[in-house]
């Protein structure tokens, strides 16, 4: 048997994230096609209680879920399935809304005691902690693990703890945008960055997914040096690269349909994280402009009753659902949560509630920075 190596984010799980989420939505109805997904067409028993884990979850019962997986995983040949099942839930459509972060540490360990000597259970307890960024808890597994069968594994954890541990910053911000054939937004964005920004120790990194518009021109216009060119779009999932490659001490990530920002927002952003370090990432509530009547209306994804207000040293932050359309979280922060390592992002699958997932296994938030004039933006998308 080949080495167990550290799981390939490259393969999308959308799939299976949406067979999983149509099937807590809709039930029954299916069922088949959930059945089928994960290989159980021919175990109905093993179907029927992984599809009666999954209605407990969406009806917020986590205690039955809980025992139903573990049921579930009672026949050590459904593993193969029971960790895709578990990557698609606590990875994609896991949420404090469903159940707290700290819940699947407990299952995925209690699951991993069922059967230490299966190597199904062994990668999923490493791939759970390494996605996580738990770097001593995934290290006292592998301690136990044959060593020559998961070495690739571990070098991938002495890795990633050691550059968790030891990052130093070369500039005091990373400003990061991805753009796809908006090369007048980007213009517009990129002179908007120029003239609000409060520090002057900054970079900006760009990441172009495969425009075939003057976007290159634009980029030399404002001397953008750290250009990383996409032959594919790959949309949001090439923030890995860009985040991987920034050197400054806190990132900000930008859309490059921004064209207003607050004066300072750089210093704004940077003096909250500081002032809350219980939130490791923080961003502006940003208000929509309609490119035709110039009309304003804030970006309301959620009401203001998801929302918990906090004031400290005269500044004001409002915990809740947060927007990366300028966000910010610090090099380090990434870098101990694992940045985006273990899947694919995509619009479903995006960089937001992923940084607040994996925040949230360190009792840690994301807030907003909330106001009506704050941050604007025309609508649109990467592709």
């Amino acid at each position: 048997m080949n080495a167990m190596r550290p799981f390939d984010p490259i393969p999308d799980l959308l799939p299976d994230a949406q067979a999983v989420s149509d099937f807590m939505s809709e039930g029954m109805a299916r069922f088949e096609a959930l059945a089928t997904r994960f290989g159980l067409a021919d175990d109905p028993e093993g179907a029927l209680q992984l599809g009666i884990a999954l209605q407990a979850y969406a009806r917020r019962d986590a205690e039955l879920g809980a025992l139903t997986l573990k049921a579930f995983a009672a026949c050590e040949s459904r593993l193969p399935a029971l960790s895709r099942v578990f990557e698609v839930l606590y990875k994609a459509i896991n949420s404090e809304a469903l159940v707290d972060a700290t819940h699947w540490v407990q299952l995925v360990v209690e699951l991993y005691g069922e059967h230490p000597q299966a190597p199904e259970a062994q990668r999923l307890i490493l791939e759970f902690f390494t996605y996580f960024g738990l770097w001593s808890h995934a290290l006292s597994v592998h301690a136990l693990l044959p060593a020559a069968f998961f070495e690739p594994w571990r070098r991938h954890l002495m890795l990633g703890r050691a550059r968790a541990e030891g990052y130093q910053a070369k500039r005091r911000f990373s400003f990061v945008l991805l753009t796809w054939n908006r090369a007048d937004l980007l213009d517009r964005c990129l002179a908007e960055i120029r003239a609000k920004a409060g520090s002057e120790d900054y970079e900006i990194l760009v990441g172009v997914n495969a425009s075939t518009d003057h976007t290159a021109q634009v980029l030399e216009k404002h001397g953008i040096e750290r250009v990383f060119w996409n032959a594919r779009n790959d949309s949001i999932d090439y923030y890995r690269t860009l985040f991987d490659a920034a050197h400054g001490n806190t990132l900000i990530e930008i859309d490059d349909n921004i064209v207003e920002l607050p004066r300072g927002f750089d210093l704004t952003l940077e003096r909250h994280l500081a002032v809350f370090p219980e939130y490791g990432y923080i961003g502006f509530q940003p208000t929509r402009l309609d490119a035709t009547t110039g009309a304003r209306a804030r970006m309301d994804g959620a009401s203001d009753a998801n929302y918990q207000k906090l004031e400290r040293d005269g500044l004001t932050l409002h915990v809740g659902p947060t927007w990366g359309c300028c966000a910010a979280i610090s090099k380090r922060d990434w870098l101990d949560i694992g940045g985006f390592y273990g899947l694919r992002l995509s619009k479903v699958l995006g960089e937001e509630p992923q940084i607040t997932r994996k925040l949230g296994m360190r009792g840690r938030g994301a807030a907003l920075l909330r106001g009506e004039t704050l941050l604007k933006y025309f609508p649109g998308n990467l592709g």
